[in-house]
């Protein structure tokens, strides 16, 4: 053996201890130069000091020290593979709680007195997660004698290990004779050696299950099995690694970066940009610290471009890109083509629906090579059927996809053609010809509500793709729909800004008729997304004079409401009552009574700011037998119309003194609804404790209040269900004061 041999083998070495060249010259005190002169084979016969001093710095047990000296002893008689344990990293940081979990299964030995030993531990996780590290620490901290043995079947370009060659690979470092030929012969003798003596095996970069069954014998052996896998087939214990956290991966960064190369800011920085990735971090730092003259915050702005981040995520010959090549190789082209086309998914978690979109491709196909990523630890499962994958893996992805750019622009026109057609297909269910969307009961309008929501990161930049190319088209259809979803998903928070992009697209086509009802739709969200009532009434004066101009005559109606609605917030009620008694006039003539209804309920509202209560009663009256006699309680937005009508009357009757009407009004409502209808029961109930509170009857009162409260429902709910809890919480407050 020669040089080149040598080189092989500390070049091994160095990568299985996680170091650069940078961080090995540090440690043993040999120049960078010298051991890249090794390496590469240029220095064949290096001093005996020097070897010494590498051993050293890389910590090597007796095994490695034999197996990095034999090339410069004289030739092996093993032709084969020389396995040696991995060095401990001395500045291990985090994994606590998972640490604890895998050194207290393996000190679970009859060697313990543990009824149940564990035989084998699955550790898997995603590239770059540092399962290997991971496990040599817990070896090293596991207490009690006994043999440990280490396997890599994998890497640096080698072939996987059959399962015969890992019992001789095992069977190597147990026993002293030359291993059997045969996989039934060394198994026999394996069970031999368990029988005997505690071991403690840790095969490294398992590619597959068969591998390790060989191994699992009868006896005081226990198996712990890293795999970038998850050896699903295996009956084991699992351990399943996942990013650092973030006080963890500052500290090791920390622990790396000398103080005066780094600051919070560019540490905190950093450890977003790696994802919290083990490899990413301790590269960045190694990089890092290996260069004096820079600091954090010189890498932090070069890595915050996504398209380079991975090209610097390099010290030495250690990447990021190249951990995770070693599983995206092992793909076939279709599964690595839908590995791909995750990079052109804007959300960040997806289902199998909407890569297949892009891929054109079958549903079930692409979940089964979904299924498949999940299991080489490239994508994360997310629930039962959504996926999602780590920031520094999608880098990785994208940078496959863009190799064929013209296969990434057919993949990206597909998925936004795609997500607007099923954004349409999902607004229109709530559009009925003739007839107001909040009448028309449709189980399939919750389903495209909720398809809405959950995949408004995929759409949403869509939408903005197609508004900055100029669709303008597609931008008016799709606000004309969305109207009506807003109004059931009002804490979305960026409906004006959506708007905002509908407007530029009608100014773009010159449709006034468009612009008008934008502007509505823009007067809308002013006021419940920014609270700024001046900017909806700007928008709201806008939208008349288009609605004007077009001579579409329930726009100008509608154009008369916004300006009324806006008026009444501002406190002008004479300009509200002037502009929703126009409303009024014009909706009178509309063949679906709701819009009508809706005018009326704001005229009785504004009637009421003005004080003229005997008037807004006899307005609300109307809007309630209206809204209870035309529209059919089973939408849920129909019985909060009813309820909001009815809370208004029973609020204008309390004005005018007629608290027990108020009463009989409320409970009318409140029959009408079903128990379990949180949003209109609690804004009845509502209503009706403040009417007993008036009536000094505050038990009863306290009473509404936690019944409406209870009856909220706790998932995530829009702003003004928020907002009737806030207004209820409040009353409570109030009610359990001393009475005043």
């Amino acid at each position: 053996m020669g040089g080149s041999e040598l080189a092989t083998r500390l070049r091994t070495l160095r990568l299985a201890a996680g170091m650069t060249l940078e961080a090995l010259a540090e440690r043993s005190g040999v120049s960078v130069r010298g051991i890249s002169d090794i390496e590469r084979g240029k220095s064949l016969h290096p001093q005996p000091r020097t070897v010494e001093a590498l051993v050293s710095g890389l910590g090597l047990d007796d095994a490695a020290r034999r197996w990095l000296r034999a090339p410069l002893v004289a030739p092996g008689p093993d032709g084969g593979r020389t396995d040696f344990r991995p060095a401990r990293v001395v500045d291990f940081t985090g994994r606590g709680a998972e640490l604890h979990r895998l050194v207290g299964l393996l000190d679970r030995s009859p060697a313990t007195g543990a009824p149940d030993p564990v035989r084998v531990v699955v550790v898997s996780g995603p590239p770059g997660i540092g399962k290997t590290s991971f496990v040599t620490e817990a070896f090293a901290r596991a207490a009690g004698q006994g043999r440990r043995v280490f396997v890599d079947l994998a890497g640096h370009g080698r072939p996987a290990s059959t399962a015969l060659e890992v019992l001789q690979r095992v069977l190597r470092q147990c026993d002293p004779g030359d291993p059997p030929g045969t996989l039934a012969a060394a198994r026999a003798r394996w069970a031999e050696v368990a029988a005997d003596e505690r071991v403690l095996v840790h095969l490294d970069n398992v590619s597959g299950e068969d591998q390790v069954r060989p191994v699992l014998v009868e006896g005081r052996v226990t198996v712990v099995a890293t795999s970038r896998r998850s050896l699903a087939g295996l009956d084991a214990e699992r351990v399943a690694l996942d990013v650092l956290a973030p006080a963890d991966a500052r500290l090791l960064l920390e622990h790396v970066i000398p103080p005066g190369q780094r600051d919070d800011g560019s540490v905190a920085e950093l450890v977003a940009l790696c994802d919290g990735f083990p490899l990413a971090l301790r590269v960045a730092a190694n990089r890092i610290a290996s260069r004096p003259a820079t600091s954090a915050a010189d890498l932090v702005v070069r890595l915050r471009s996504a398209d380079r981040r991975l090209a610097l995520l390099v010290a030495g010959d250690v990447s990021v890109a190249a951990a995770i090549a070693v599983s995206h190789d092992d793909l076939d082209p279709p599964t690595a083509a839908v590995f791909r086309t995750t990079a052109a998914l804007d959300g960040v978690t997806f289902d199998a629906q909407v890569v297949a979109a892009a891929l054109a491709d079958d549903p079930r196909d692409t979940e089964e090579r979904l299924e498949q990523l999940v299991d080489l630890g490239l994508v994360e499962q997310r629930g039962a059927d959504r996926y999602r994958v780590h920031d520094l893996i999608r880098l990785f992805a994208s940078d496959r996809l863009r190799e064929d750019s013209t296969a990434e622009a057919a993949v990206r026109a597909r998925l936004d053609r795609w997500l607007l057609d099923r954004l349409l297909a999902a607004g229109s269910a709530f559009v009925v010809p003739g007839r107001a969307p909040v009448s028309r009961p449709d189980a399939d309008q919750q389903a495209a509500r909720d398809w809405v929501v959950a995949e408004v990161d995929h759409w949403w930049p869509a939408f903005q793709r197609a508004a900055a190319d100029g669709r303008h088209e597609t931008v008016l259809t799709l606000t004309s729909v969305l109207q009506w979803v807003a109004n059931l998903w009002p804490d979305w928070g960026r409906w004006y800004e959506l708007d905002l992009l509908a407007q530029d697209a009608a100014s773009a086509t010159g449709d006034d008729a468009a612009a008008s009802a934008i502007g509505g739709h823009l007067a809308w969200a002013a006021h419940i997304e920014r609270a700024d009532h001046r900017l909806a009434a700007r928008h709201a004066a806008e939208a008349l004079g288009a609605a004007e101009r077009s001579g579409v005559g329930h726009l100008v109606s509608w154009g008369h409401y916004h300006v009324a609605w806006a008026a009444l917030e501002l406190g002008e009620t004479e300009a509200a009552e002037a502009h929703v008694r126009a409303a009024v006039v014009g909706f009178e003539a509309d063949p679906d009574p709701v819009f009508l209804h809706q005018a009326r309920g704001l005229l009785g509202v504004v009637l009421r700011a003005q004080g003229r209560h005997a008037e807004s009663v006899a307005e609300l009256r109307t809007t309630v037998a209206g809204i209870v006699a035309g529209l059919d309680p089973v939408d849920e937005r129909v019985r909060y119309a009813q309820a909001l009508a009815r809370a208004e009357l029973a609020t204008s009757l309390l004005a005018a003194g007629e608290a027990d009407d108020a009463l009989d009004v409320l409970d009318a409502g409140l029959a009408a609804v079903p128990l379990d209808t949180g949003t209109s029961l609690g804004l009845l109930l509502r209503t009706r404790a403040a009417v007993l509170t008036s009536l000094g009857r505050r038990d009863d009162a306290l009473r509404d209040v936690e019944r409406a409260l209870e009856a909220l429902p706790a998932r995530v709910r829009p702003a003004r269900l928020d907002a009737l809890q806030r207004e209820l919480a409040a009353l409570r407050e109030d009610l359990t004061g001393p009475a005043g």
